[in-house]
């Protein structure tokens, strides 16, 4: 084995242990992690560079430049980098940490207008006699349109929500989000109007009786706990049928947009109400939504403005 193939094989498994980290990575981030070296390893080796400690920082530039990696994943691989190559080199003086970070610009926030997000989750018409299920799925859907918009859930807690997350004496849901971290969000009106007829009039007509007892508010056709691609299928389908493109992640961007913009001029949401709303755990991923209110602040400025 040669000096590459043993210092990843080494990082491979120093990732595995986890050593003294405060936040675990998960395998895929692991994985991530050892796919990146072995790129950067490869191409290195083959200019005839003896082994990682041989990497200086122009090296690992020049090998980042050649993979022609976005931004953001340049910016793992010098993560990854800074991990594989510490046994090498003295504190702070890793090649890794000498290298730029690539600053990633956040790609533009997709825009939904406040009359096409209250089109898109209205509810879904009915044309005469529907059969138990289509109806249960119908009425189960539009709740589900109700919470991705009205409280900015992402698919994954909507997927992961409880009948005990459920508050509606408080009017809020708690929900798990990423990190494992809980949050209580307010809930709508129409999200609890929804959330109470699925579960007096939808929910029941797909639960198995025959299976045990499931805690998830939302289920299938089949009476499991609903997954990721079909809250996608919920919500992409309406979105086409507007002429748009996209999934649920649409609605999020569009409830923390129209958050900051308000119903009516000046009565949007402060931006740390949103940041928790989000559950981001900074407020600098809250703030990308910002930019997409330009505009109104703009036409807001000109109007009010002594010199607008």
């Amino acid at each position: 084995m040669n000096a590459w193939d043993a210092s990843l094989t080494e990082f491979a498994t120093r990732l595995e242990a986890q050593g003294t980290r405060r936040a675990p990575l998960s395998r895929a981030t692991q994985q991530a992690y050892v796919k990146d070296a072995r790129a950067l390893a490869e191409w290195m080796q083959a200019r005839g560079i003896s082994g990682p400690a041989a990497i200086t920082p122009s090296m690992l530039a020049a090998a980042l430049r050649a993979r022609e990696w976005s931004a953001p994943t340049q910016a793992r691989a010098l993560t990854a980098a800074r991990e594989w190559l510490s046994p090498f080199f003295a504190a702070g003086r890793s090649p890794a940490e000498r290298v730029d970070r690539p600053r990633a610009r956040p790609p533009l926030i997709p825009r939904l207008s406040q009359r096409d997000a209250a089109e898109l989750v209205s509810g879904e018409p009915h044309h005469g006699p529907t059969p138990p299920i289509a109806a249960a799925l119908a009425v189960r859907n539009h709740a589900v349109l109700e919470l991705l918009y009205g409280s900015a859930l992402r698919r994954q807690e909507v997927c992961d929500l409880v009948l005990s997350g459920l508050d509606f004496e408080h009017e809020v849901v708690r929900v798990i989000g990423k990190g494992a971290k809980a949050r209580t969000v307010p809930l709508t009106e129409p999200a609890i109007a929804a959330l109470g007829a699925w579960l007096s009039e939808g929910r029941p007509q797909l639960v198995d009786a025959s299976a045990p007892a499931r805690n998830e508010v939302f289920l299938s056709s089949r009476g499991r706990p609903l997954d990721g691609s079909s809250v996608y299928r919920i919500v992409a389908p309406r979105l086409r049928e507007m002429g748009r493109a996209g999934g649920p992640h649409l609605l999020r961007h569009a409830a923390a947009t129209h958050l900051l913009e308000g119903h009516h001029d000046g009565d949007g949401a402060h931006l740390r109400v949103v940041q928790e709303v989000l559950g981001h755990a900074s407020l600098a991923t809250t703030q990308r939504y910002t930019g997409v209110t330009t505009k109104d602040i703009q036409r807001q400025l000109k109007r009010g403005h002594p010199r607008g």
